[in-house]
């Protein structure tokens, strides 16, 4: 940043400071234009300046307001305000608004200045990433609309930003000024909010998350998420209140949903057990439910021979880390030669993890009919599930791996959503290997995107080997000394326990994984499911 010459624009009317100024960064090769504030959004629009240099016109909220609007308008530049040295009050205050220094117009001293417009730029560089990072992110999921705001204590709007006056309804900061002029009994629904409000502000100067029911200029009532803080003299009087308000409506709606759910849930579980049983008993039976989604029995190859004959072995271990799980698996015969796993994952464990595996389980009965396709089915699966979470504005990521295998042929056919690579575990040559796609490129979890691609890859099994899936609570745990246990150290422990059958070979896997941990315990949802390709059986 150094080697590049500055480009400053200077708002305001101090003839000495602005030469100064100009002559200043002259020497360090830069240039100083100059504008008054009403030209100043012309001029940030048709130049292209490394910083603002503003002298307010008054040391006073006015001040401020300009501050505070020029940021708004160059959300990118910093903006270091200049005035006198005596203001020591109103300099805090104008940092408070937005700018990102302060420079004394009496004691001017060129490089000073220059290096305080640097450590501005660099500043600002750092917040605006900041701020890009996380616009990125939560852009993902929904488009929040921030208002600003200025109140007096007697419930008067002395400032509101565009975006504030279309949360409430109203074609312009100006018509909401001048309509809301009690926001006592103006705005919020609730008699005595406001007072809430005031009581909480004279406790404590500062309120983060205070939610509220309140009216449109229709009448119609939304909820918002205010978040403000107060300014005093220094007396110690407030003179007002500034902050953000956040529309919350959809979401206080998606949580009324959730809510409703979980009591018809809690109600059904109710009519079931007696009523003066704790929730304790609750979980209880929605663990008993849970498990009893996943299979209770496997399917046999073929068909008419005995269990202990098929061609097809399968195993599973499956434990939560509370009283509910976020992980889910099923077996299924697609035809006589043909089995399905399915295994995923949903982010966290409890109740809200639960509830996703319990619509996955239905989402994927209801698309039998293209299951005989990994990469097919993979994305259908994501299309309804992404439709169903769009709607609540509460992402919850899923990985799943799905494979189709055929006893006859040998042929596996997978694809991948996100989720750890499993093991092929080739008993005869003592290896063991991991199933990545063709491609060599991982593909989305479940749920983020509306319609990614899901390949489909093909392997051969032989007799003997063995297909081990599993979630990444198998692995994701600490040992001493804060050292993490691998997928690496994972391939490596299976293969010492290659010449293990797959019950006693997950056993002592689990056992080997549990001893490294610190605890001693798995913190996450743990889930392995096994098919052991056996010598095909002979057929009449």
């Amino acid at each position: 940043m150094e080697s590049q010459a500055l480009k400053i624009l200077f708002i305001g009317k101090d003839e000495t400071f602005a030469r100064n100024a100009g002559e200043a960064l002259q020497k360090f090769g830069g240039l100083l234009e100059r504008a008054d504030f009403d030209a100043a959004a012309a001029a940030l629009r048709a130049n292209s300046f490394s910083a603002v240099l503003f002298e307010p016109a008054t040391a006073n909220t006015a001040g401020l307001f300009q501050v505070t609007s020029l940021t708004i308008q160059a959300p990118h530049l910093p903006v270091i305000v200049v005035g006198s040295v005596i203001d020591e009050s109103f300099a805090v205050e104008t940092i408070n608004a937005g700018a990102q220094g302060y420079l004394a117009t009496e004691e001017f001293d060129g490089q000073l200045m220059h290096r305080t417009i640097r450590c501005a730029i660099e500043r600002q560089i750092e917040r605006v990433a900041l701020v890009a990072e996380k616009e990125n992110y939560y852009g993902i999921f929904d488009h929040l609309i921030e208002g600003i705001f200025r109140t007096t204590p007697d419930g008067h709007y002395v400032m509101a930003n565009i975006a504030l006056a279309r949360i409430y309804g109203y074609d312009s900061p100006a018509d909401l000024i001048a309509n809301i002029t009690d926001i006592a009994h103006s705005l919020y629904v609730e008699p005595g909010r406001r007072q809430e409000f005031i009581e909480l502000m004279q406790a404590n100067d500062i309120i983060t998350g205070f939610e509220s029911k309140t009216f449109r200029k229709d009448k119609t009532i939304i909820w918002i998420c205010e978040n403000c803080r107060a300014v005093r003299d220094a007396e110690g009087k407030v003179l007002y209140y500034e902050g953000t308000v956040e529309d919350i409506t959809e979401r206080k709606y998606a949580e009324e949903q959730i809510r409703r759910t979980t009591a018809e849930l809690t109600r059904s579980r109710e009519e079931l057990r007696a009523k003066n049983q704790a929730m304790e008993e609750n979980l209880r039976m929605a663990r008993e439910i849970q498990l009893t989604m996943l299979p209770q029995q496997y399917p046999i190859f073929p068909k008419d021979v005995p269990p202990e004959q098929s061609a097809f072995q399968f195993v599973h271990r499956y434990q939560s880390a509370e009283a509910v799980s976020g992980d889910f698996f099923s077996v299924s015969a697609l035809s006589d030669d043909e089995a399905s796993v399915l295994i995923c994952d949903v982010t966290g464990h409890g109740i809200r993890a639960a509830l996703v595996t319990a619509m996955i389980r239905a989402l994927a009965e209801e698309l039998k009919p293209c299951s005989h396709d990994p990469g097919v089915f993979l994305r259908k699966l994501n299309s309804d599930l992404y439709n169903i979470l769009k709607t609540t504005g509460s992402p919850m990521l899923t990985t799943a791996f799905y494979f189709v295998a055929n006893w006859r042929t040998g042929l596996v056919r997978f694809a991948n959503a996100g989720h750890p690579k499993p093991l092929l575990i080739r008993r005869p040559q003592n290896e063991v290997h991991t199933l990545a796609n063709a491609s060599g490129h991982g593909q989305p979890a479940l749920g983020l995107f509306d319609d990614p691609p899901y390949e489909t890859t093909e392997c051969q099994i032989l007799p003997g080997d063995l297909l081990m899936l599993f979630t990444d609570g198998l692995y994701e745990v600490q040992g001493a000394n804060e050292e993490l246990y691998s997928q690496e150290r994972l391939t490596m422990d299976v293969k010492t326990l290659v010449s293990k059958p797959a019950p006693q070979l997950f056993d002592e896997l689990l056992e080997i994984v549990r001893h490294f941990s610190v605890s001693h315990e798995f913190e996450d949802d743990v889930c392995l499911v096994g098919m052991e390709f056996v010598q095909q059986p002979a057929m009449g």
